[in-house]
């Protein structure tokens, strides 16, 4: 009975030991059941540093990834609402056309530019020089990020940026009739012909496209800021006086053919319509004018007139 009692007692206390240490268990051998590794406190925190030292890396690369005051573009470009290739389309470039920039930004793969008319993307048809846009191998900031030396900016014409200054203090507003337009408002005495033309140095000449009349009948008096879209942009409001004034001040007459002035022009601002020679006279003329009277201007037209004046080397008319 006692040597039962004692071969009992030893079976219990070799059956309670732990595994690894029974008798017959290799050493060092791992458990047959391992416990699953707890996630260090530390590891969270860690994962977060990370994220916050890459945020100062990637506003970094949003500062400006194209140096330049304005982009010249060769090639037809999608015009995005946002700088991404996924924005909805507002419009396209014409080929060679210059453009301030108002913004860049860096995206994902592109850089991008605010045109104010909206972003374009930098490929290789977008370069800060019209000459380096006409070539293939642009050497403008391409969608890879890579610069090249940023060449020294060309002084802006004193008159040029006199119509961007002027251009700035328009107050833009949609065009708004409030009240009917008679075109007997704005009526004018034929006698303005023979000035204009004293004022074009005695030439009956047409800046819109280069023409020389052989007589005022081959032409019209022209408005250079249409008299419908200047009582739509403020006069409408304005007393018969003011109308008057405005329908036969020199600094708003030119002359044109019947052509250009009833079919091309009409009632067009210059987002609708730009003349194929003259461009910058033009553009500084409107500006005036909507200056001395004090008109509104939309974002359309504001946007048109400052992409044509970031390439204009002056106003003359030619």
């Amino acid at each position: 009975m006692i040597l039962l009692t004692l071969a009992a007692s030893v079976v219990f206390a070799v059956l309670s030991q732990p595994e690894d240490q029974r008798p017959g268990a290799a050493r060092g051998s791992a458990p047959r059941r391992p416990a699953a590794t707890p996630i260090r406190a530390t590891q969270k925190p860690a994962l977060s540093a990370t994220v916050q030292r890459a945020e100062p890396e990637a506003e970094s690369r949003q500062r400006g990834c194209y140096p330049h005051r304005q982009a010249w573009v060769n090639g037809k470009m999608n015009i995005r609402g946002r700088p991404s290739a996924s924005a909805p389309i507002l419009g396209t470039t014409p080929p060679g056309e210059g453009y301030a920039v108002v913004a860049s930004h860096q995206g994902d793969v592109y850089c991008w530019l605010n045109i104010d008319l909206g972003w374009i993307a930098v490929t290789q048809f977008v370069s800060p020089d019209k000459a380096q846009a006409r070539a293939s191998g642009s050497s403008a900031r391409s969608s890879t990020g890579t610069a090249s030396p940023v060449p020294a900016q060309p002084a802006i014409n004193a008159a040029v940026q006199g119509a961007l200054n002027r251009l700035k203090a328009l107050v833009v507003a949609r065009e708004h009739r409030c009240s009917p337009y008679d075109r007997d408002d704005y009526s004018y005495p034929q006698s303005v012909e023979p000035q204009i033309v004293n004022r074009m140095g005695g030439r009956i000449y047409g800046p819109y496209t280069g023409a020389l009349f052989s007589s005022t009948k081959e032409t019209d008096i022209e408005h250079i800021v249409a008299a419908s879209e200047a009582h739509d942009s403020g006069l409408c409001g304005a007393g018969a006086r003011t109308r008057k004034a405005f329908a036969r001040d020199l600094l708003n007459l030119t002359l044109a053919s019947p052509s250009v002035n009833r079919h091309q022009k009409s009632g067009k601002d210059f987002a609708e319509w730009r003349p194929a020679l003259n461009k910058c006279w033009f553009a500084d003329r409107v500006i005036k004018v909507k200056t001395k009277y004090k008109l509104t201007i939309d974002s359309g037209e504001k946007a048109a007139l400052q992409r044509t004046l970031a390439s204009c080397p002056s106003v003359e008319m030619r």
